[in-house]
């Protein structure tokens, strides 16, 4: 959560090879690497806040993206 709170704390523009922005049809959200582990996550600038999605291992992330 450290990890998060610090990229996140930079502004609304997330650069780096340990985030990536997620578009799907309905919805955008971040992805975070750490470790084997993805955080997903969404940012509202409006009410600077972090929603975090969820705590997912690598293997999982495919399966937990389709089930959004």
């Amino acid at each position: 959560m450290e990890r998060l709170a610090s990229t996140v704390a930079g502004g609304p523009r997330i650069d780096g090879k340990r985030v990536k922005t997620l578009r799907g049809v309905e919805d955008e959200f971040h992805r975070l690497r750490v470790g084997d582990y993805r955080v997903m996550y969404d940012v509202i600038q409006a009410d600077r806040v972090v929603l975090v999605l969820g705590i997912v291992h690598r293997r999982d992330l495919e399966r937990w993206i389709r089930a959004r």
